[in-house]
């Protein structure tokens, strides 16, 4: 009963609540059970069947249901299954029958599998790239309160598109991307024309049944699905070539650049470290070169903002405590093939545990341990885990830093810049 407490305006469960406050007739909803985590490892099979238990045991006590919605990622797995959703959506459909309305929304980053499709009456990913998740809810809740109220279901086509692509282009704001899913609304302008969701896979699961996928959802028209998802996957298919262009900048001179770099905050995206994407976000390419650059600019005021994860370094500076300088080992440790740890001298400025903030749609989130230490204009958040806060603002103001004050920032990920979109200048 907690989830109708907290997720009111939060991800695809608070758009469905929205949506089902506002309808004629009164709405009973039967809350199930909410878990997130951020991307890395397969999860444990002991974990997914505990977590998938939480999820059954009260729809097996809910009895006669409506409709399901049942918001997922769309790209987990376990050590036995690497097609988690698939199977969570063959475990609920099993214990709902196969007459009850199951509603998906979905990250746009999914990989739809076929056992998805035979699952799940609907599935909507996200429209755009940074993700607008209650919008996702909104947008599917509706479809299904639609099907509810008229009784007709919707029919559903679908294609696999043999590609994985790099994640420079996923942003829908531009190139390729834009107009692969503005081609998508646009095509839900067409009469009896419901969804269509695309869906560029995110390239770092290593799966079976991988690759990008388009899904199209009509007003009972299985033929016109079919063609509109078969004309969306040769659109992708068609442009392959346009989404393997970068526009990606060599290290030091990505870092001159921001040593140069005038009014507002410069991006400094990490994209070989996505830690939204499972990295461990310890590769020190770019500490490295901040702090060599460091020595031959002028004295200024204006910060570099960079988090690396590194425990150890963290016990250190906690042992030493606010205002000692201590010289460690930065990074280059979870994962030392790519990258390796960068000795540096700096001051703590600051240490903080156990802090919580809000992250919007995520709701509360735990930052962890964390050290703030300077080494001349470069300020260096140090991480005791990765975690959703390290490309987001909130990492640096909890220690009494100001972005508005910062020339760059390193953001451990290749799209999500938009919580720095207040200051953010160039990128």
């Amino acid at each position: 009963a907690e989830l109708l407490e907290k997720l009111p305006g939060v991800g695809p469960p608070g758009g469905f609540l929205k949506v089902a406050s506002e309808q004629d007739e009164p709405i009973e909803v039967v809350p199930l059970a909410r878990a997130w985590a951020g991307a890395g490892a397969k999860i444990l099979d002991a974990t997914y069947d505990e977590l998938l238990e939480m999820l059954l045991a009260p729809l097996r006590e809910a009895g006669e249901l409506d409709a399901v919605f049942l918001s997922l990622h769309g790209a987990a797995s376990i050590d036995r299954d690497d097609d988690l959703e698939g199977a969570v959506l063959e475990a609920v459909r099993e214990v709902i029958g196969p007459e009850i309305p199951l509603a998906c929304p979905l990250d746009h980053h999914a990989n739809i599998t076929a056992r998805m499709v035979a699952c799940a009456d609907l599935l909507v990913g996200h429209e755009t790239q940074p993700h607008d998740p209650l919008g996702t809810g909104v947008k599917t809740a509706r479809l299904l309160f639609e099907w509810l109220g008229t009784g007709r279901k919707p029919a559903i086509g679908w294609r696999k598109i043999p590609m994985i692509t790099p994640q420079d282009q996923f942003l829908t704001s531009a190139g390729p991307m834009k107009a692969w899913f503005d081609h998508a609304r646009a095509l839900e302008q067409r009469e009896g024309v419901l969804d269509v969701s695309p869906y560029p896979m995110q390239p770092w699961l290593d799966v079976a049944e991988g690759g990008w996928a388009v899904v199209v959802h009509t007003d009972g028209d299985a033929e016109l699905a079919d063609t509109l998802a078969a004309e969306m996957g040769a659109m992708a298919w068609e442009s392959r070539e346009e989404f393997w262009k970068s526009e990606r900048v060599e290290v030091s001179e990505a870092v001159r650049r921001a040593y140069r770099h005038g009014d507002g905050l410069l991006i400094l995206s990490d994209t070989g470290d996505s830690v939204y994407g499972g990295a461990p976000g310890d590769s020190t390419w770019l500490l490295r070169e901040l702090l060599a650059q460091a020595a031959d600019q002028p004295d200024s005021d204006r910060l570099m903002l960079v988090p690396i994860v590194d425990p150890d370094a963290v016990d250190v500076a906690f042992a030493a405590g606010v205002g000692c300088e201590v010289t460690v080992s930065l990074g280059g440790k979870i994962d030392n093939q790519f990258s390796q740890p960068v000795e540096t001298t700096a001051r703590v400025m600051a240490v903080s545990e156990q802090h919580e903030a809000d992250a919007g749609e995520r709701g509360r989130v735990e930052i962890g341990r964390v050290v703030l230490l300077r080494a001349g204009p470069v300020h260096i958040v140090v991480m005791a885990a990765a975690g959703f806060a390290i490309s987001h603002p909130m990492l640096y103001e909890h220690l009494g830093l100001e972005i508005g004050q910062a020339r760059a920032v390193v953001v451990k990920t290749a799209s999500n810049f938009q919580f720095f979109d207040d200051w953010r200048r160039e990128l």
